[in-house]
């Protein structure tokens, strides 16, 4: 049984230690069936389920997503939190839908979306997957991306194996060096107009492939899916680098892939610390037939330089997030 919930997200300040969360429009959500979810059928009962929310504020999105929520179809969520020292972390996510019917009479999957053809994997997720390595065309997809230039292919292939799963310990390898790992070094300068003055920010980026998703040893604490929405964990953590933002999504299932970004030590761009992990994890339970359902995800950490205020840029940044994720599910839903 299936539950449909209704939330309208918009950028805005809450009460609850800055948390900012944006979306311009009203989103359709599917969660499975439990005592609370099912009682929750309007938006004022959503409203009334956090007891510290007024009628005139929307409620925000969760400070992490489990995969028993469906945000198909929908806009995507975008969630703004303080840091220390003139720092964000900003975390978005979408759904995204693939019709596999055309793919399986190809002999790409087979048709019930949750393989490959041989019974493998996620079309969905490989298709996203394929898009965001493919370095060099980037600036293709990106709306915001002014110039992207490969300055360096890292083909090394790493052997650690790890499948991501809130219910399961970690491997008991040892994780991988990211120098280890499949990636690229890009050069990227991002263009956006903010309080009308066209603004650019550049950056040098490494980038790595973790195909069996990032190691817990590499990002933040994770949060439990019920973690209240109102809660800024991370407003007294500092940034530090190489380790990552928590990731906004949770998976039971396992069989999530992440990719991380972070500026090069010395990098002489506008942000002194950028660094993110997208992720990709399969949702079986949100295809309908002939479809293949995946969640894209984006957690990222940045703190500017001093001459650049982080308040004032944070609200392009959000905005920008959210038209990222929607060019790319438009990107991969027409391929």
């Amino acid at each position: 049984m299936k539950t449909q919930l209704m939330k309208v997200y918009s950028l805005a300040k809450s009460p609850f230690d800055r948390i900012r969360f944006y979306n311009g429009n009203e989103i359709q959500a599917t969660a499975t069936a439990t005592a609370t979810a099912a009682a929750i059928t309007t938006t004022e009962q959503i409203i009334q389920s956090f007891p510290s929310f007024t009628p005139d504020l929307p409620a925000p999105p969760p400070a992490v997503l489990s995969d028993n929520v469906c945000l198909v179809p929908g806009e995507a969520v975008v969630r703004i939190e303080d840091a220390p020292q003139n720092s964000r972390r900003i975390f978005a996510g979408i759904d995204i839908l693939i019709d596999t019917v055309n793919a399986a009479a190809s002999g790409v999957v087979n048709g019930n979306g949750n393989g490959d053809g041989n019974g493998n994997g996620n079309h969905a997720v490989d298709t996203v997957w394929d898009l965001l390595t493919d370095y060099g065309n980037l600036q293709n997809v990106i709306p915001n991306l002014k110039l992207n230039e490969v300055l360096t292919m890292y083909n090394a292939e790493a052997t650690y194996s790890s499948t991501f799963s809130s219910t399961h310990p970690p491997s008991s390898s040892t994780p991988p060096s990211p120098t280890s790992l499949r990636g690229a070094r890009l050069k990227q300068i991002g263009g956006a107009k903010v309080m009308g003055i066209n603004f650019s920010a550049r950056t040098t980026l490494d980038v790595r492939e973790w195909v069996t998703g990032l190691p817990p040893s590499f990002h933040e604490p994770q949060m439990h899916p019920d973690s209240s929405p109102d809660v800024n964990t991370g407003a007294l953590i500092p940034l530090v680098r190489d380790v990552f933002p928590r990731p906004f999504s949770l998976s039971q299932i396992g069989g999530a892939r992440d990719i991380t970004m972070q500026s090069v030590e010395g990098d002489k761009g506008e942000f002194r610390i950028y660094q993110g992990v997208w992720r990709m994890q399969p949702l079986p339970e949100c295809a309908p037939p002939g479809m293949s359902a995946m969640r894209l995800t984006y957690a990222v950490e940045l703190s500017p330089r001093q001459y650049l205020p982080v308040g004032l840029i944070e609200r392009r940044i959000a905005e920008d997030l959210k038209a990222n994720l929607l060019a790319i599910r438009e990107f991969v839903s027409k391929a």
